[in-house]
């Protein structure tokens, strides 16, 4: 109930702002998506603060989530931590960090955003790192087969990708969306173009495979990775984040980041062409209410990471304001059928 009222006096608020103001603002929950059948969060004990988790169904069918660690003390948020969820994506057993060995000589880890993907016959962990101690925000994405062994997950000596065909700016690396093709690892590196790379023999490189051009309509800031795409059929699925700053009813007003969500569809063999596209961001009730929290700079945020789905349902783990776990149900047909189409050059 009390939290219940603390909603009601901040909608109020709100309220008082545009009225004092004088100005329509954007209400982001003025149409929340059909196809959205339920939110819940996903509480870790022990780990308050744990956000931008990503899942994969194991091998013995179990779910296994991964996520940020956020240290209460030290307010550090560069450990991974795994737990394993029921159906219900409620906690099955204790959460267990992840150890690396041999990893590159530095003072700190700064890892971020780690994701989970299958290709042929590994399991495979993708996230960023910082490249060494001098420039703490040169990174770089790192590749690892993820180990499970007595109880605990392990990776040996990560693979920093120092070779590839990308950006020009050549300084920050992430957010690159893995999948899957034929039983060797791929990522969607960019998605206007579709810039794919594949994942080289060669130590430390990825070679660029394809590279589609499609015209999108997106009206949310640039397309940046989310989840790891999966093969649905005669497609891959996957989903995006985008940012934006703006004002709106959920920032008080306040002309802040705002993260968005939407999904995608690209051709299941080469070049991989982008053929549908969400119209508009994917939003639900709780995406952008409160509570807030001190952020690295004012924002309303959640951020794909990873899904499961079926025939008939998506589940989609999320980070809500860079401090909680979330997962969110979709009707799949629904979903699907509110794509649009994209042309490709």
């Amino acid at each position: 109930m009390t939290k219940y009222l603390s909603k009601l006096l901040w909608l109020s608020i709100i309220t008082k702002i545009i009225v004092i103001n004088g100005n329509p603002l954007t209400n982001l929950e003025e149409n929340i998506d059909s196809f959205i059948i339920e939110e819940k969060q996903i509480v870790i004990p022990g780990y308050p603060g744990a956000f931008n988790p990503s899942i994969i169904r194991w091998e013995d069918g179990r779910l296994l989530l991964i996520f940020r660690v956020r240290d209460p003390l030290t307010r550090s948020t560069h450990l991974m931590g795994f737990v394993w969820l029921n159906e219900d994506f409620e906690l099955e057993g204790d959460p267990i960090l992840l150890t690396i060995y041999g990893d590159r000589p530095l003072k700190i880890s700064k890892a971020q955003d780690p994701r989970l993907i299958k290709s042929g016959d590994y399991y495979y962990i993708a996230y960023n790192n910082i490249l060494n101690d001098n420039d703490l925000e040169t990174r770089r994405m790192v590749i690892c087969p993820l180990n499970y062994q007595d109880g605990r997950f392990f990776i040996v000596a990560p693979d920093y990708i120092l070779s590839f065909v990308g950006d020009s700016k050549n300084w920050i690396e992430k957010n690159w969306a893995p999948f899957d093709y034929k039983g060797e690892l791929h990522f969607s590196y960019s998605f206007n173009p579709h810039r794919v790379f594949k994942l080289s023999e060669q130590k430390n490189k990825c070679d660029t495979v394809a590279v589609s051009k499609a015209n999108i309509n997106w009206k949310w800031g640039e397309l940046r990775g989310g989840t790891p795409s999966l093969l649905d059929g005669d497609h891959y699925l996957g989903f995006f984040h985008s940012f934006i700053n703006m004002k709106s009813v959920q920032s008080n007003g306040e002309k802040i980041s705002h993260y968005f969500m939407g999904a995608y569809l690209f051709e299941s063999k080469y070049p991989f062409a982008l053929t549908h596209i969400s119209p508009k961001p994917i939003i639900g009730h709780t995406f952008y209410t409160p509570p807030d929290y001190p952020t690295w700079k004012p924002l309303r945020a959640i951020f794909p990471s990873g899904f499961v789905f079926n025939d008939d349902f998506i589940w989609v783990v999320y980070g809500r304001q860079d401090h909680e776990c979330w997962v969110v149900k979709l009707d799949k047909k629904s979903l699907m059928n509110s794509l649009l189409p994209v042309l490709n050059d």
